[in-house]
C-alpha cells in the first residue's frame, strides 16, 4: 500500500511493506564486516535519537542492515579517543519522491551534522546519509 510521508521538505511516495520485505534477505552490518566501526555504528551511532533515523524506521529501513551493492559496510571515522566523529550509510527505500518534493535533507541535532541525498532510482529511493560532528570553531 503506498503512503505518504514528509520530512521538511522532502516527500516520499513509499510502500512500507515493500521496503521492509526488501531488508529481510540483506545482512546484518555486524554479520557482513569484521571491523569495529560496524559494531560502533550498530552499538553506539544508531543509539542516538536522530529525526533522520526515526524517519528511516518508520517507513520499514532496518538501519542495521546493509545492502548487497554496499558490501563493505558502513563508512565509520572515529578519532585518537575513539569518540564518533563522523559515518556515510546508504538506504533504500521501496517508492518515490513526489514530483514537488527536495532531494535534500540537512540538519544540525545534538551536536551532529546531518546531510542526506534522496535519489530516484527505478521504484526506489536510495538515501545517502551522513552524519558528522558539528566543527566547533
Amino acid at each position: 500500500m503506498i503512503q505518504s510521508i514528509r520530512l521538511n521538505e522532502i516527500i516520499v511516495e513509499y510502500d512500507k511493506e515493500k521496503t521492509s520485505d526488501a531488508y529481510i534477505n540483506e545482512i546484518n552490518i555486524k554479520e557482513d564486516c569484521p571491523c569495529g566501526d560496524c559494531h560502533f555504528f550498530v552499538d553506539v551511532i544508531l543509539k542516538i535519537d536522530l529525526e533522520i533515523f526515526r524517519f528511516l524506521k518508520s517507513i520499514g529501513t532496518d538501519l542495521e542492515k546493509n545492502l548487497k551493492n554496499e558490501p563493505t559496510g558502513v563508512w565509520c571515522i572515529r578519532d585518537d579517543d575513539n569518540d564518533f566523529v563522523f559515518f556515510q550509510q546508504v538506504y533504500l527505500i521501496k517508492g518515490i519522491l513526489s514530483s514537488n518534493s527536495s532531494n535534500h535533507y540537512e540538519k544540525e541535532e545534538l551536536g551532529l551534522k546531518i546531510d542526506a541525498e534522496f535519489i530516484n532510482k527505478d521504484d526506489n529511493i536510495i538515501v545517502d546519509l551522513k552524519v558528522g560532528k558539528v566543527n566547533l570553531v
